[in-house]
């Protein structure tokens, strides 16, 4: 059974793939997609985005979709709670059915913010939009069955499969709070004894995309210009704590720390808020998403003494849980 874990961030695509019970492949691309007259070109006239981006088609027009954001100008990127339903969204998940590069995919398994999730009409929207058969630019493909569930539940499933003997026992006995930082939103579950409470499930707008924007702020605050979010976002997606803005060289790692601790303390309020009304204590955090190390240390110092703990390459933890869950 060939299966998909699809995990469509605002920052990142994140994509696991093959067959059911095997080691899946990985793959990760800028959650950036736009027609291909707003991506940038050589003097030739060429796509810079060709090598990388993957040309496809939305109600016949061309886009290019994983192309980096610093590569796109005079579009806008969609960061709204309707983004599944827009053209970027759509233009993202043919781009990942082309790289999965099979004519049939036996089951699909994505994810929506819990917030969304826990709406059987949006689930059902998006499930909708992606079974069946879709125009690629290796032909036609068929996805024959599509499953959709809160992202978090994502992290939670590959643990289960990646975590140690001691993290399994937590998770089959106690209570573990899931925490995704993502670029959009920052959700979190909480799982008790393997069953998720739907009353402690939320979302927060202060995720990575408010942190690199204050980030952005701050260094410009001395009067000499603010750098733009896009190319801040492109330096923490190589692992770069630089970069080059108006001829000189910034250190990003001030100005992130401190707009981390502001961002992050804000979600984890609303988080706590959710967490009063339960009658449970936690007994183990798993902090998952590409903002998950901005958010550890807050994390670690609200909730001491609970283990906090990030996964393995918690960037495509989301993905490898979707696949196991769908070869279940």
């Amino acid at each position: 059974m060939q299966v998909v874990g699809l995990d469509i961030g605002y920052s990142n695509l994140k994509l696991a793939f093959g067959w059911a019970g095997t080691k899946p492949e990985l793959r990760v691309l800028p959650a950036m997609a736009a027609p291909v007259e707003h991506v940038a070109v050589q003097l030739d006239g060429t796509s810079r985005a060709s090598p990388t981006g993957i040309p496809v088609q939305v109600d016949g027009q061309k886009w290019m979709a994983g192309v980096r954001p610093t590569r796109v100008s005079g579009w806008s990127r969609a960061l709204h709670a309707s983004y599944a339903d827009s053209d970027a969204y759509r233009a993202l998940v043919l781009g990942a059915l082309t790289l999965v590069n099979a004519p049939r995919i036996d089951r699909l398994v994505t994810g929506l913010p819990v917030s969304q999730a826990v709406d059987v009409k949006q689930r059902e929207s998006l499930r909708a939009r992606l079974l069946g058969r879709h125009a690629t630019g290796i032909g036609v493909v068929e996805v024959a069955e599509v499953r959709v569930i809160a992202q978090p539940v994502g992290t939670f499933v590959d643990a289960l499969v990646q975590g140690d003997d001691a993290l399994i026992s937590v998770i089959s006995e106690g209570t573990v709070l899931i925490l995704d930082v993502g670029f959009f939103s920052v959700d979190w579950a909480v799982l008790v004894q393997g069953d998720l409470r739907r009353t402690a499930t939320g979302t927060s707008l202060e995720a990575m995309s408010v942190v690199i924007e204050t980030a952005a702020g701050l260094i410009g605050a001395d009067g000499s210009g603010q750098p733009p979010v896009a190319v801040i976002e492109r330096a923490l997606a190589e692992g770069r704590m630089s970069i080059l803005y108006q001829g000189r060289r910034v250190d990003l790692l001030p100005a992130l720390q401190q707009a981390s601790t502001g961002t992050a303390r804000i979600a984890l309020e609303e988080l706590r808020q959710d967490l009063r009304r339960e009658q449970t204590a936690v007994d183990r955090i798993l902090v998952t998403g590409g903002g998950s190390a901005w958010f550890m240390p807050l994390v670690s110092d609200l909730f001491e003494p609970v283990p906090v703990e990030i996964p393995r390459d918690p960037v495509t933890a989301n993905a490898r849980g979707y696949f196991v869950y769908g070869g279940r």
